[in-house]
């Protein structure tokens, strides 16, 4: 895709392909959008074939997470392991907003690994990224995967038979499942439904008892200060 450059609200809003960053002036554009995104959840015929905790276009389906399913704010993080900005987020912000918000409780943590490039739901790695979750290893596994992203695909069976933690054997078995490429084309699908508008984004969902929800979005990489705001502000509304 194409650089382009948006002006949104007071903040400046920087595409590229695969990967954005965002400089935003205030913090009031983001908090207004908050108060202002008040919606009531939508019930289409098949409304339970959606997620309860995510609601459309989710599926209830097997996708990675972390935290309670109780806590009151949901998280839904579209990254793609080739995406530089979203491997800064996983090193320098994700830990705290881990520590502080998602293990106590707070927070419940989603990720769509998915991307704008049309190439990418064939590419292996999202293949290889499906099946360590499969294995329970997705999370712990997850900074390897971006590590070894944009390696050339006939690299990528060699650097993982190097690492222990992941069984080999069960790897290259899963890979040849048809469901694998299935729900790898699902993640991507979400992602074109959801119109995003690259990776990193965030779905950041403030639960109510009556169905309904306050949304926002943050667009590109930003610290774990910034998470944090908009955290404090949502716990705040009824």
């Amino acid at each position: 895709m194409p650089s382009a450059t948006r002006l949104a609200h007071q903040g400046v809003v920087a595409l590229s392909s695969g990967s954005m960053r965002i400089q935003v002036f205030a913090l009031a554009p983001i908090l207004a959008c908050i108060a202002s995104s008040l919606m009531a959840a939508n019930a289409p015929a098949k409304a339970d074939a959606f997620d309860p905790r995510l609601g459309a276009p989710f599926e209830i389906r097997d996708r990675p997470s972390l935290g309670s399913d109780k806590a009151p704010i949901v998280v839904v993080e579209f990254g793609s392991y080739k995406c530089s900005h979203c491997w800064e987020f996983l090193e320098r912000a994700f830990p705290q907003i881990d520590e502080q918000y998602i293990k106590t409780g707070k927070v419940q943590w989603f990720m769509v690994p998915s991307s704008d490039n049309p190439a990418d739901p064939a590419s292996r790695i999202f293949a290889i990224g499906r099946c360590l979750q499969r294995q329970g290893k997705f999370w712990e596994q997850l900074d390897f995967l971006m590590t070894i992203s944009n390696r050339p695909s006939s690299f990528l069976d060699d650097l993982i038979a190097k690492n222990s933690a992941i069984d080999s054997g069960e790897l290259a078995f899963c890979l040849q499942a048809r469901e694998i490429p299935r729900t790898v084309a699902k993640d991507f699908d979400e992602f074109h439904l959801l119109k995003v508008p690259g990776t990193p984004t965030f779905f950041i969902r403030k639960l109510r008892a009556d169905g309904s929800r306050t949304e926002t979005m943050v667009r590109g990489y930003q610290p774990a200060e910034y998470f944090q705001r908009i955290f404090d502000e949502l716990a705040k509304t009824p």
